[in-house]
C-alpha cells in the first residue's frame, strides 16, 4: 500500500496517522502477525523512536489509542483515508469495530459519513472479490453471493433483504476462476449441495443488509465443491508424481510429467487459497503485496509457470502436464516437437545453467522473466498448428496472459521497453483473427485491447473497439443470465471506466502499470 507524503507532514500529523493505523491494527481485539509486520514498516516515518515504542506497547496491551480531530490539507486527508481503507482489510476479515474505528478516524479528518460509507465498502469488496463465490436458490429468489466462515457444518452469506426462517436452501458453489481458461455455463459450478437457513441478523452499518448462517443438510462430497475451500491442501495438484515438501508454508508441490519428453519430475506450485494480498494493474494482472497471517510470502507471479529441465516444454496450467497414468495430452506431441527443440534452446540452456534456482520455488526478477519467455514459446509452438480460430483463440489467450504477466514483471524491473514490447505483441496476436473470433472470447480480447489502445494514447484505434463492444449486441439478442450476456455486461463496463479515466490511464502519466505508483 501507498503511504501518504509523510516528508509533507507536521510532527503532529505524522503522530496523529501513526496512533491512527495502530488503532486499525486493534480495533478487532486480535493483532495478527501480517498486520503487526506491516505497522512496524509503516510507523518508521515517525521522528520521535520513544513514539514508537508507546504504539508498540500500547498495541501489545490491545487499547485504542485516543484521538483528536485533525485539520490537515485535504489531499493528504484523502490518502490517510484509504490507507486506512486499505489496512482495514490486510488480515482478510474485515470486523465490525475495525469498520467502527475506520468511520471514527474518518470523521475527525473531517469525512462525512456518506464518503466514508462508500471507502469501507469499496475495502470490503475488495477483500470478498478473493472469496469463494456460489449461486443459492430458494422458491422466491435466486442470486450469487460471497462464501464466508465456511466449515464442515455450513457457511454465511450476505443478503440485502431478509430471508425467512429455516427456509431451504440449493447452492451451487463456483469453480476456481482462470483467466486464461475460463469455464461456461454449468460446467462452472460444484453439484448442488442441500441447505437451511439456520440464524440471521442485520449488518451493522450497513442498513437492509443481513448476514445469514446456512447449515448443511447433506454428507459433503467432492463433487459439491465445499471440501475444497475447507482443505484446498488436498485438492492442489493431484498427480501420481506425489507431493514434495516446500519451503514456504503458503505454496503446495507436486510433481507432474511431461508429455513432450516423459520426464516424471517436474515441480508444479499452488498457492494456498486467500494467502496472499493481491493488487491488479490497470489491465488486470495481479502483483502480489503481501502475505495474510503467518503464512511466508511469495510473489507467485515468478514461480507459477512449471518448466520441463529436459525439453524447456513450459506452462501455469496443470492440464498441460501428465498428472495420473490415465491422462492423456491434451495436444499433439508429434506436432508440438517439430522444430521445438531449436525453437527453445536459447531459453533452455539459460534455465538449464541456473538449476535448482530456476526449477525451485526461489526464482529471483530475471529467473522470473525467462520462465515467461519459456512459457510464451511454448504457447506459439502450440497455435502454429491449429486452423480453427476459435480452437487457436483459446491457446492465445493463455499465451497472452503469459505475455501480459511477463509485462508486469519487466515494468517492476524498470524495463519498460520490453513491457511495452510485450504490449504490442498481444494486440498482434489478435487483430488478425479479432474478427472471426466468437462469444465471450470476443468480448474479453476487444477490452483489452481497448486498454492497451488507451495505455498508448492512441485514441483512434481505441474508438473503433469501444464502438464494436457499444454494437455487439444492439438487438438485445443475448440471453439474460448466460456467460456471454454477463461478460458483455462486466467488460462494457471496465471499458466504460477506463474510457473515463483515460487522462490517467496514458503511458505519459504512469511510472509502472499501477494507479498508486503516481
Amino acid at each position: 500500500m501507498q503511504l501518504p507524503n509523510v516528508e509533507e507532514m507536521s510532527s503532529a500529523e505524522k503522530k496523529w496517522f501513526a496512533h491512527s493505523i495502530a488503532g486499525m491494527v486493534v480495533a478487532d481485539g486480535r493483532t495478527d502477525q501480517s498486520e503487526m509486520n506491516f505497522l512496524k514498516e509503516a510507523i518508521n516515518f515517525l521522528d520521535d523512536k520513544e513514539e514508537v515504542s508507546k504504539i508498540m506497547n500500547v498495541i501489545k496491551e490491545g487499547k485504542t489509542p485516543e484521538m483528536s480531530s485533525l485539520e490537515i490539507d485535504p489531499k493528504q486527508a484523502f490518502l490517510m483515508l484509504k490507507y486506512l481503507a486499505q489496512l482495514m482489510v490486510a488480515d482478510a476479515n474485515l470486523a465490525t469495530k475495525e469498520i467502527s474505528f475506520f468511520l471514527l478516524a474518518g470523521r475527525l479528518l473531517g469525512f462525512n459519513n456518506e464518503i466514508l460509507t462508500k471507502f469501507w465498502k469499496s475495502a470490503r469488496a475488495l477483500l470478498e472479490k478473493d472469496l469463494p463465490q456460489g449461486i443459492i436458490e430458494t422458491p422466491n429468489l435466486k442470486a450469487k453471493v460471497c462464501l464466508t466462515k465456511v466449515d464442515e457444518t455450513g457457511f454465511s452469506f450476505r443478503m440485502n433483504k431478509a430471508m425467512m426462517p429455516n427456509v431451504k436452501i440449493r447452492l451451487k458453489v463456483c469453480k476456481p476462476f482462470q483467466a486464461d481458461h475460463p469455464l461456461e455455463g454449468d460446467d462452472a459450478y460444484w453439484d448442488v449441495v442441500t441447505c437451511k437457513m439456520s440464524k440471521q441478523y442485520p449488518v451493522k452499518f450497513d442498513e437492509g443488509r443481513y448476514m445469514v448462517r446456512a447449515t448443511f443438510e447433506q454428507k459433503l462430497a467432492d463433487f459439491h465443491g465445499i471440501l475444497q475451500i475447507i482443505h484446498p491442501e488436498n485438492y492442489a495438484v493431484v498427480s501420481d508424481g506425489g507431493f514434495f515438501k516446500t519451503n514456504k508454508n503458503s505454496l503446495l508441490g507436486s510433481y507432474v510429467g511431461c508429455y513432450v519428453c516423459d520426464n516424471p519430475r517436474i515441480k508444479f506450485f499452488v498457492l494456498h487459497s486467500k494467502s496472499m494480498i493481491t493488487e491488479p494493474n490497470i489491465f488486470g494482472v495481479s502483483s502480489f503485496i503481501r502475505s495474510v497471517g503467518k503464512l511466508d510470502f511469495c510473489d507467485f507471479n515468478l514461480i507459477q509457470v512449471a518448466s520441463c529441465s529436459k525439453c524447456g516444454f513450459s506452462s501455469n496450467d496443470k492440464e498441460h502436464f501428465n498428472r495420473l497414468k490415465s491422462d492423456k495430452s491434451v495436444f499433439s506431441v508429434e506436432e508440438f516437437s517439430t522444430g521445438w527443440e531449436e525453437k527453445v534452446s536459447p531459453f533452455l540452456k539459460k534455465a538449464q545453467a541456473a538449476a535448482d534456482k530456476f526449477y525451485g520455488e526461489d526464482r529471483d526478477m530475471e529467473l522470473g522473466i525467462l520462465s515467461y519467455d519459456l512459457a510464451i514459446a511454448t504457447f506459439e509452438q502450440l497455435a502454429r498448428f491449429i486452423s480453427d480460430d476459435q480452437k487457436k483463440g483459446e491457446v492465445l489467450r493463455k499465451q497472452t496472459s503469459m505475455l501480459m504477466i511477463q509485462a508486469e514483471l519487466l515494468m517492476e524491473s524498470k524495463v519498460r521497453d520490453a513491457a511495452e514490447a510485450n504490449l504490442n505483441k498481444v494486440v498482434d496476436l489478435w487483430v488478425p483473427i479479432f474478427e472471426r473470433l466468437k462469444g465471450s472470447l470476443m468480448i474479453h480480447v476487444c477490452l483489452l485491447l481497448f486498454q492497451i489502445k488507451i495505455y498508448f494514447n492512441d485514441l483512434q484505434s481505441a474508438a473503433q473497439y469501444m464502438k464494436f463492444m457499444d454494437n455487439f449486441d444492439t438487438e438485445g439478442k443475448l440471453e439474460e443470465g448466460t456467460e456471454e450476456y454477463k461478460e458483455l455486461k462486466l467488460s462494457s463496463a471496465k471499458l466504460k471506466a477506463t474510457f473515463d479515466d483515460r487522462g490517467l490511464l496514458s503511458k505519459k502519466i504512469l511510472k509502472h502499470f499501477h494507479l498508486d505508483d503516481m
